[in-house]
């Protein structure tokens, strides 16, 4: 008998998930019917969520898995923006039985790496904005460790489980080479490199990199490139730079740990663009993420962050295929 289950799809700049309510599978199944979701013939995205509740108004729990290690990860930061508009705007509204009479939402996610508090600007029962306090998965990366390697003749910053690169680093290594194209070519082919070593490194399955340099186009502070390296390099396949929560916040830390904050900090607020749009020009123009935090020295003490895009694709019944993971 085929598998039925209700469920939201969304995305937040070109980063789609599959969000599920809890209960509706068995807990042992999980995993592999996420790994279906994010595979052919689904192609649900790069990312599922199974959300629950706890018992505690406004709590919810929620475990996650990507595309890229095909397993259950610490956090989606992406997810919880997009969760903020999904229960505001779909069936997980009156699921959950949340109240958008306020023009305020905040609710609490009970994530792996801890508490995620997210709070949703409510309009005429349409989220007009999503903000999410990081604080537990800057804990989470710091715990994980800060440390400098060098890959292949360039210098990366391990941030807990991502490898942050300066572009220029990139740049400087190897001349004449365009490393914020998003296409297939060298200047790909030579981070993959750097990301299989990476990986091996530190024996994952799958690795989540993120370049950055400091030549926005737009308003931003900085640009900010995802590259994230599995073997079926499931998410390169994404044409468009996708805006990414966690890759964000790793990111910051980085740019914390180099004393790159130092010319924002009186603000306190950071905005990063994603992609070089002169040479993958993206259908919603420059896309943008804010991040707000707080600093003790280079050390991130707390953050939020809220992404430009967030976007409702699709909600109803998914029909599992039969084959096994």
């Amino acid at each position: 008998m085929a598998v039925k289950l209700d469920f939201v799809k969304g995305h937040c700049g070109w980063d789609v998930m599959t969000l599920i309510p809890e209960g509706q599978a068995p807990a042992a199944n999980e995993l592999a019917t996420s790994i279906k979701i994010v595979s052919p013939p689904i192609d649900g995205g790069l990312e599922v969520g199974w959300l629950g509740v706890t018992g505690q108004p406004g709590v919810f729990r929620l475990r996650m898995v990507n595309s890229t290690t095909r397993d259950w990860i610490a956090m989606c930061g992406g997810m919880s923006q997009v969760i903020g508009k999904a229960l505001v705007e779909t069936f997980l509204r009156d699921r959950f039985s949340v109240d958008v009479t306020r023009e305020l939402l905040e609710i609490t996610l009970l994530t792996p790496c801890g508490e995620i508090p997210v709070r949703v600007d409510v309009r005429n029962r349409k989220a007009v904005g999503v903000t999410t306090t990081m604080n537990a998965y800057v804990d989470y990366l710091y715990r994980g460790g800060i440390e400098r390697l060098e890959l292949q003749g360039t210098e990366v910053l391990r941030v807990g489980d991502y490898a942050v690169i300066n572009v220029r680093d990139l740049e400087a290594a190897h001349s004449g080479i365009d490393f914020t194209r998003r296409d297939f070519g060298p200047h790909l082919d030579i981070v993959n490199g750097i990301l299989r070593q990476f990986r091996q490194l530190l024996g994952l399955n799958g690795v989540n990199g993120m370049l950055y340099d400091d030549r926005p186009a737009g308003l931003a502070d900085y640009r900010v490139f995802p590259r994230f390296y599995s073997d079926d390099l499931a998410a390169a396949r994404v044409p468009w730079e996708f805006q990414c929560g966690t890759g964000s916040i790793a990111v910051a830390v980085a740019l914390a740990e180099e004393g790159k904050l130092a010319s924002v900090a009186e603000s306190g607020a950071v905005r990063l663009e994603w992609g070089n749009h002169s040479v993958t020009p993206d259908p919603y123009g420059i896309r943008t993420s804010r991040l707000s935090f707080e600093l003790n020295g280079r050390r991130l003490t707390g953050i939020a962050f809220s992404h430009s895009v967030i976007e409702i694709l699709a909600e109803g019944t998914l029909t599992l295929p039969t084959y096994t993971v």
